[in-house]
């Protein structure tokens, strides 16, 4: 019996009366407050898990088109990378788009003219580099 009375007695911790003390402050502020700002934020969170969702997607088909680079200019993962993303620049193309014309063109697909030249052109500077 003393056990219970002494567990009745005993103060709250700390956690238990700091969400008291925020209570009131909101009750205070009605039930509209905050709602402007948590659905921006809720909106915000929606648009990072799009994009999130997105590059997952898109990444495998980038990581396979390094490795066509890499094994095709017999070039490091670094300059692969350097390849695609010049090609992509400087043809006004996707880095998406460069990934799947290169993956594409291992299974006999054509890349576009412009887009080849520029890959063969980056590749050439590479082979140049290493002189």
């Amino acid at each position: 019996m003393r056990h219970r009375q002494h567990l009745a007695r005993r103060p709250q911790g700390r956690r238990a009366a700091g969400a008291r003390s925020v209570l009131p402050s909101l009750r205070e502020a009605g039930p509209e407050a905050g709602t402007g700002s948590a659905e921006a934020r809720l909106e915000e969170l929606r648009r990072e898990y799009a994009h999130l969702r997105e590059a997952m997607v898109r990444r495998p088909v980038v990581d396979q088109a390094r490795g066509v680079v890499m094994a095709v200019g017999d070039c490091g993962a670094q300059e692969a990378w350097e390849v695609l993303v010049g090609t992509s620049q400087r043809t006004n193309t996707t880095l998406r788009e460069v990934a799947g014309m290169v993956v594409a063109s291992v299974g006999g697909a054509q890349i576009p003219e412009p887009v080849a030249s520029q890959l063969r052109q980056s590749l050439g500077e590479f082979t140049e580099e290493r002189k």
